[in-house]
Parts: structure tokens; C-alpha cells; sequence
């Protein structure tokens, strides 16, 4: 199989909106267990106004999404996995996961809101934020993982 570019980077931005949708659809329907507005997260290290706080934590979030199916797909391309992708994409959500899990650790080094107090620093794997918030981060990169392999394997 042939890498496709464009199926990877529909295949990122899909999941990374289903993603995304199902974290607010947790947050609205469990605002005390769901508690990681992403998007607000995001935006709010590059600018202090809460609307554009949201389009730039949407466009950053996005990005990542596309690099993350990138890397997902560029693996299938170098170990040449062209069938049962779902599974790998679960696999390739798991390592997703551990390495934004990481990535959450360091966040409140770095975010200015977060160093003066005013949004709590999620810690590494969300572990400073309620059980079902650190449940949810999980699932959602396995969604996406899934989602990544069997779109891709469909479109390419």
C-alpha cells in the first residue's frame, strides 16, 4: 500500500474532531468529573482573550491531530501494515497517549495561567483531575488511534 497523504491528514482531522466532541459532550453531560477544557487550555498559552483562546486551542489541537495520524500512518507505511489497522490504531492511541500523558506533566511549567495559579495544571496523565478525567483522556486517544487506522484503511 502506497502512503496517502490526503487520507492521513482526513483521517487525523476527522479524529481529531470526533475526539474532540465526545471531550465537551463529557464535560457537558459530567462538568464536575470531566474538568479539561483542551481547547481553552491550548489557546490560553498563546493569547488571554477566552474566544480566540478557543479558535487557537482548536486550530493547535487540530495540528497535533494531523502529526499524530502522520506519525500513525507513516509506522504502517515502515513496517508495511496494510490490514487490520483498527488494531494498530488502537495500539499507535495507546503510545499516543502515553506521550501526550507525558506532554500534560510539563504543561504547568510552561503555561502562564497555569504558573500564576489560575487554571490547575493537569500533571502528568491528567492525574491531578477528577478519576473520570483521567478515564476519558485515555479513552479519547484510543478513539482517535481507532479512528486514525480504520479511516485510513478505508480511504487509501
Amino acid at each position: 500500500m502506497e502512503w496517502d497523504t490526503g487520507a492521513t491528514i482526513l483521517a487525523g482531522v476527522v479524529g481529531t474532531a470526533v475526539m474532540t466532541a465526545i471531550l465537551y459532550m463529557g464535560i457537558a453531560m459530567m462538568p464536575r468529573q470531566m474538568t479539561m477544557n483542551l481547547l481553552y487550555m491550548l489557546g490560553s498559552m498563546m493569547t488571554p482573550n477566552r474566544a480566540t483562546a478557543y479558535m487557537v486551542g482548536a486550530m493547535m489541537h487540530t495540528v497535533n491531530g494531523i502529526l499524530f495520524a502522520l506519525a500513525h500512518t507513516g509506522i504502517y507505511r515502515v513496517f508495511e501494515l496494510e490490514s487490520d489497522l483498527a488494531l494498530w490504531g488502537l495500539l499507535f492511541g495507546l503510545v499516543h497517549w502515553a506521550i501526550v500523558g507525558v506532554g500534560l506533566g510539563m504543561i504547568g511549567m510552561i503555561h502562564p495561567l497555569m504558573k500564576r495559579g489560575e487554571m490547575q495544571a493537569p500533571g502528568m496523565f491528567a492525574k491531578n483531575l477528577p478519576a473520570m478525567t483521567v478515564m476519558g483522556f485515555l479513552m479519547l486517544h484510543l478513539v482517535f488511534g481507532l479512528l486514525v487506522g480504520v479511516l485510513y484503511e478505508a480511504w487509501s
